[in-house]
Formats: C-alpha cells, structure tokens, sequence
C-alpha cells in the first residue's frame, strides 16, 4: 500500500514520488486554466496558475500520498455555477488521465529508474483518476454534481459531507472492497491503451 514498498528500491520511489506530486500539480493547473477562461480570477489571484509548489502541495495530502498511494493538493478556488462549474470540476481527473498518459508514453523510452517510476506513477494518476470522479465531497465529481445538480442532488452531498473524514475514508474503503474503484481504474486503464493504440504506440 502507498509508495513505502518501494523503499528497497530508492532511485524508483524517488521518481514515482516527484511525478506523482506532479500529477497533483496538474489537476489544479488544469482546473485553474480553464475557470480563468470562464472568468473567474479567484484561482489566478490565488497562484494556483503558477509552477509554485507551496501553492498547489498540500502537506497531508502528500503524506497520505505516501501512506496509501492517494493524496490531495489544495483546492482550487473556484465557484462558478451550472456547465461552467461542472467542467472545472471534471478538468481535475482529465489532469490525472493526461499525466497518466504522459507518464505511459515517457516509460517506454526512458531506461531506470526513470522507466519504472514513470509505470508506478502512472497506475497512481490513474487511481487519482478514477477516485475523483466519485461524487464524495470534497472529490471533483461531488463538485461536479454540485454545480448540475438541483435541491436534491446538493441535500445529498451535504449528508455525505456531514459524515466527516471517517466518512469519507470508510467509504472509499467499501468501494475499494467491493471492486468499484477498480472496475473504474481499469476502465481508464482500457481508455488509455485505446488512446496510446489510435497515436500508433
């Protein structure tokens, strides 16, 4: 579980661990870009448009990131409503997708430990994935809904919000158990095959 497992191995847990931070960083620069395109100056005057680590990196989402091979980063400020908000949301898994798929595409060139820790931070990208899209606040997918939805939809997410992290974790702990985050991680996994097999790769 996490990247400790690695530790036997330090040249790849280094690796796998500065691009998966790095994945983190693309999730926001990705839901950043787009909310300034849609107007919204709040991520710009917060930096999260820069490269600046401090802005993005959020220090227990980095050590979960260790433990567990999930983290966090801070979250973009962002409150557009309707469409507009719903696709900001959705711009964070696309982050993780595309440095899964940049990850993948640098493996198969690069020897080790830079060819191992590209594969390792791949899987985790498309764990990150696969995981935000779940409408569980504070997860991208509740944002999602939460910008889409009507009364209803938003009463629900408050409930699943109201069970606190706890909740939150025991969650993600049925889903991982009963094989619905994994189902979702190789459907993405299947997506990018696809994707590398149309570039001829």
């Amino acid at each position: 579980m996490g990247l400790f497992p690695l530790l036997n191995d330090p040249p790849v847990f280094l690796v796998a661990f500065a691009l998966a931070a790095l994945g983190l960083v693309l999730h926001n620069l990705f839901q950043a870009y787009l909310a300034d395109r849609y107007g919204d100056t709040a991520p710009r005057r917060n930096g999260f448009l820069s490269l600046d680590l401090g802005v993005h990196l959020e220090p227990l989402g980095l050590v979960l990131l260790l433990l567990l091979g999930f983290g966090w980063p801070r979250f973009v400020p962002t409150n557009l409503p309707g469409r507009k908000g719903a696709m900001v949301a959705l711009m964070g898994p696309l982050g993780f997708f595309f440095a899964a798929f940049l990850y993948g595409l640098l493996a198969r060139f690069l020897p080790y430990p830079f060819g191992e820790g590209l594969l390792v931070a791949q899987r985790l990208m498309l764990l990150h994935a696969a995981i935000y899209l779940f409408p569980v606040p504070p997860l991208d997918g509740a944002r999602a809904l939460s910008a889409l939805g009507g009364l209803e939809a938003r009463r629900f997410l408050d409930q699943v919000a109201a069970l606190g992290p706890l909740g939150f974790i025991l969650i993600f702990l049925v889903l991982s158990f009963t094989g619905v985050t994994g189902s979702v991680v190789q459907g993405l996994s299947g997506l990018l095959d696809s994707v590398y097999r149309v570039l001829g790769l």
